[in-house]
């Protein structure tokens, strides 16, 4: 969610994340659902309210996986002959295809899907806070103090 609010320039009020584990630890239907707590804390941070898609019910994201697919297949066929030596080199060589989507004209109707996002969405985003989610700190901060005890303990044997 991280980068996808930094590409976005802004927050959603309400996504609708898929039923994966990474999102969702239960979801028994609108009234029973329990956000993983990460996610929860990412989510508070941001400003928003997790609304995760019932299970087996694709009319709740019918647009988002369309173009998801339409996306992927048009990203995976540009780019089936190119060979890449880094992972950074193929995340920018992807982001570059994903802006040449996005400014594409539709077939049947006016505009781009970049168009659309700048017309339509980007207005309803929430601004970004001042700070980007930290996952885990906690944990950052307890491997240090893990490593410092080392430290000590290791200095203690050597004395």
């Amino acid at each position: 969610m991280s980068i996808c609010t930094s590409f976005f320039g802004g927050v959603s009020r309400t996504p609708v994340p898929d039923n994966c584990k990474t999102a969702v630890v239960h979801n028994g239907g609108w009234k029973d659902q329990q956000i993983n707590e990460t996610y929860q804390e990412m989510a508070e941070h941001y400003g928003t309210a997790i609304i995760p898609a019932r299970v087996r019910t694709p009319k709740d994201k019918p647009n988002a996986e369309g173009t998801v697919g339409n996306i992927s297949t048009w990203t995976t066929a540009a780019l089936r002959d190119e060979q890449f030596f880094s992972l950074a080199e193929l995340n920018r060589t992807i982001r570059d295809k994903l802006e040449l989507f996005n400014q594409r004209l539709f077939q049947k109707k006016e505009g781009s899907w970049l168009d659309f996002f700048l017309e339509d969405e980007k207005p309803l985003l929430s601004p970004l806070p001042a700070t980007r989610f930290e996952l885990m700190p906690s944990m950052t901060d307890s491997c240090e103090r893990y490593m410092a005890w080392i430290k000590h303990c290791v200095s203690k044997l050597t004395h």
